[in-house]
């Protein structure tokens, strides 16, 4: 069914020139004002993109004739061109305008080639915003050009003949004087008649144009001017043109417009059918007399009852339809929303009025010439006293709250459409657009870590939020948050689907979102811990000024204002660097302020901007703050152990460094392993006490033993060295530190805490039977060989335990894998020693010979 729509729309769009009357071919017009240009002249190389330049471009306008004329020639330099510059092409209104096509020809080696062949022109329907639901009728006609090589000459000419009678036979246009591809000779030119004067506004430095007088005619030229290059940068507002621009209008003031804009609207005279006025009864019975009851109860009809639809089709593009047929086939566009609510509040005696907006120049309407041509939005204006008015936007489905707290944006001006009204009115934009954020992160070395988000919108916020949720699936939207997170960390899963609540009354919604984070916490080449962090909302709020011009205006979200909190449960104690930071200035208000208790953070943002730019004169403060703002909203959480004294490593120059205290600074001992190492150190004493007080039969009489020497001391070296290595063990494994031991705790709960403990005795027991053998060894005591292979009996068992104990208790994979290689790894160099030196002392005669001495009991 798609398919075959999809066959049938392309061969009613896709139509031959015989079927359209609006465009044909015909002779160059003779009213045509007379240029003289340099053909020979070349842009520089360097200045040549898309693989051509034009070597011409001339563009006349004729009022009194309302046509528009366009000649240009483009030159081919390299088969890029080819591609981007092969085919001519003119969009046109066919409701009031004709195409002529003057010339299409091909200069190639001095000849011309004609291609103006009329059965080659295709007409198609142009609908580039058919999915914003607005539909302008325009159509194309082009014509793809044949055996187009490099070094070729396009010579087009054309007219579009018909002005949009909305405007009543007015002419305003604005023009910039600035390309993306080099121009060799431009000409503008504008003819009218001396009683059709035009109002000529430069602006950046625009040019001015030449004026002459021939007959009754008044012509505007402009004659190769300096052209621009260059666009305006991403992050700079929208309002915010640096390129020279002219603004060529016949309406004196804004108080023409506006009497324009009355008669297109027929001075609110619309009759209301009966079905709507059934509806209007009711609403005012609800309201009870409270005016701006009724009028956010017919606001919210029209917002959510009247879908938007535009059909900017011929006059429409301006003209709104009437608002009898926009409430009865319930659809239409901006203008036809705000003419229908007004109408309806009028009705009641509210003053309600349409009102003009750009969602584009914004505040600089007050900069440039008065033309309908200006506006592309349509809201409703009520007034509250002379010069003050309340706006709202009956486009905005889903909007709540009252009516006075109803979310605009900061469009700067509005050309209230009333009767005596002469001029622009300011708009202040709604004064609550509120992000609150809290975000609670749960964190585990060891272990998964949970992250847990709370959003509650409020005001424009919530208006945007609510209309995600009504457009998308839960599914679509908890995807679209969880990819906002997975951006920071990798892995991370929603365990539960995302929920909301609205309170309509408020205008407030809450949003709760949980994830799991399977491994949070990285380690580096040097062992250290650590997770980077980076506030978002903020973080998208405050653009990086490294790229931008120093010439113009920075962007800002306005109005904003964010209350983000970030709770860190950590698995230690903690400490965070930097302290506060408080920035405030005429743009905006950056407040952090970090809470931290123990193994408890709270890290608070405040964020609030008071416009929409930052100025150019200003950016050189900005990047100041920028460095220490950026530092507080990304920055490295990081573990180090270091003694007293050293300093951790550092981290990235633009992370804000967190870190915990030192081995020195734990103050907080771990209890359990300080009672088992007093017991254990209570019974190895005795058990020390008891096997030393034994001894064993010999060959040789004792006192006759030979010195300690030979492979011997490689031996003594052997038991001293491992008794310190285990020293160092016990010292690196932090056992008595109760953050190691709250960490295994949050890790793996009790049984991993026991399996610490478990580790602590087997290596105390190392220790102890290390200490004992090398006192027996010095002493050449006649027990020393059986105690060595006990020794090493407990040696290799205990690696054995190790690494069965590892296996039975459930421990986190991400510690798993690293214990476990080094279990194994000991186990094996244990068990190589043991072969080595039990060998050795069963077999050597040295041995036997040199530990002879009994056990003497001291005489006090």
């Amino acid at each position: 069914m798609r398919i075959a729509l999809s066959i049938t729309l392309g061969l009613l769009l896709t139509l031959c020139l015989s079927a359209s009357p609006n465009v044909k071919t015909g002779a160059i017009p003779t009213w045509l004002y007379a240029i003289h240009p340099d053909l020979n002249k070349k842009p520089a190389r360097d200045e040549i993109s898309d693989g051509y330049y034009y070597q011409l471009f001339d563009l006349q306008t004729n009022l009194p004739l309302k046509t528009r004329y366009t000649h240009y020639i483009i030159d081919i330099t390299n088969e890029s061109g080819v591609q981007n510059a092969s085919e001519v092409s003119v969009t046109f209104a066919p409701e009031f305008q004709q195409v002529v096509f003057h010339r299409i020809s091909v200069i190639r080696d001095g000849a011309v080639l004609n291609q103006l062949d009329p059965s080659r022109i295709k007409i198609v329907q142009e609908e580039k915003e058919a999915g914003q639901f607005e539909y302008n009728g325009l159509k194309r006609a082009f014509l793809t050009l044949k055996d187009i090589r490099t070094g070729d000459h396009i010579d087009v000419a054309y007219s579009v003949v018909g002005f949009n009678p909305v405007f009543q036979n007015k002419y305003s246009d604005d023009f910039s004087f600035s390309c993306s591809t080099a121009v060799s000779n431009y000409y503008r030119t504008i003819l009218t008649t001396t009683d059709r004067p035009l109002h000529i506004l430069p602006f950046n430095n625009a040019p001015q144009p030449t004026q002459q007088h021939l007959g009754n005619m008044l012509i505007y030229t402009w004659d190769n001017p300096g052209l621009e290059s260059g666009e305006s940068g991403l992050d700079e507002p929208s309002w915010y043109a640096k390129a020279p621009t002219v603004y060529a209008t016949e309406y004196k003031d804004w108080a023409e417009v506006i009497d324009w804009g009355l008669k297109t609207f027929n001075y609110y005279h619309f009759p209301l059918p009966p079905g709507l006025q059934q509806k209007i009864t009711v609403w005012r019975a609800q309201a009870k007399g409270d005016k701006d009851l009724f009028a956010n109860i017919a606001n919210r009809f029209v917002q959510n009852e009247i879908r938007y639809l535009g059909l900017e089709i011929g006059v429409n593009t301006h003209q709104p339809h009437a608002p009898g047929g926009v409430f009865t086939q319930r659809f239409g566009d901006c203008k036809d929303k705000a003419l229908l609510l007004t109408t309806i509040l009028q009705q009641e005696g509210i003053p309600a009025f349409v009102a003009l907006v750009s969602t584009e120049t914004r505040r600089e309407l007050a900069n440039i010439a008065p033309s309908p041509g200006d506006f592309d939005h349509a809201i409703v204006a009520i007034r509250r006293s002379k010069g003050v008015y309340t706006y709202i936007d009956p486009t905005n489905s889903g909007q709540r709250g009252e009516l006075a707290d109803l979310f605009i944006p900061a469009y700067g001006y509005a050309l209230v459409l009333e009767e005596g009204a002469t001029g622009l009115q300011p708009v202040t934009p709604g004064h609550i657009n509120d992000y609150t954020i809290t975000e609670q992160l749960d964190t585990k070395y060891y272990d998964s870590s949970q992250l847990t988000v709370t959003s509650i919108y409020t005001g424009g916020a919530a208006d945007d939020i609510r209309s995600a949720f009504a457009e998308n699936s839960i599914k679509s939207v908890g995807d679209t948050y969880r990819k906002y997170y997975a951006n920071l960390f990798e892995g991370i899963r929603q365990t539960s689907a995302v929920t909301y609540s609205d309170d309509s009354l408020k205008n407030q919604m809450t949003v709760l979102e949980h994830y799991c984070i399977p491994q949070l916490w990285s380690t580096d080449k040097k062992g250290k811990k650590y997770f980077e962090f980076t506030a978002g909302i903020l973080d998208q709020a405050f653009p990086d000024p490294a790229d931008i011009a120093s010439d113009a205006p920075l962007a800002l979200t306005y109005p904003y204002n964010v209350h983000y909190t970030l709770n860190i449960s950590l698995p230690e104690d903690w400490e965070f660097g930097g302290g506060e930071l408080h920035v405030k200035n005429d743009a905006y208000e950056f407040d952090f302020v970090p809470i931290v208790h123990g193994s408890n953070m709270s890290l608070h943002y405040l964020l609030k901007t008071f416009d929409d730019h930052i100025p150019a004169s200003a950016l050189r403060q900005y990047k100041e703050d920028y460095k220490s703002i950026s530092g507080k909203i990304s920055f490295q959480l990081y573990k180090t152990i270091s003694p007293e004294g050293s300093t951790p490593d550092e981290t990235p120059a633009s992370k804000e460094a967190v870190s915990t205290t030192s081995l020195t600074k734990d103050w907080k001992v771990c209890w359990p392993a300080i009672w088992l190492t007093f017991f254990f150190s209570l019974f190895f004493s005795r058990l020390f006490v008891w096997l030393n007080a034994r001894s064993e039969e010999t060959l040789y009489a004792a006192g006759t033993g030979y010195p300690l020497g030979g492979w011997l001391i490689l031996l003594g070296v052997s038991i001293g060295g491992t008794l310190l290595l285990e020293i160092a063990q016990l010292i690196r494994s932090n056992y008595y530190s109760y953050s190691n031991w709250a960490e295994y705790g949050n890790a793996g709960g009790s049984r991993l805490q026991y399996f610490l403990m478990a580790q602590l005795a087997i290596h105390l027991g190392f220790i102890a039977g290390g200490g004992a053998v090398l006192y027996w060894f010095l002493h050449k005591r006649d027990i020393f060989p059986r105690m060595f292979l006990w020794y090493a009996g407990i040696l290799l068992s205990g690696r054995i335990l190790l690494l069965l104990l590892a296996s039975i208790i459930p421990i986190p994979p991400a510690m798993l894998s690293d214990y476990k290689f080094s279990l194994t790894r000991d186990a094996i160099r244990t068990g190589i020693y043991i072969t080595i030196w039990v060998t050795y002392i069963l077999r050597s005669g040295q041995v036997k010979s040199t530990f002879l001495e009994p056990f003497r009991e001291r005489i006090r």
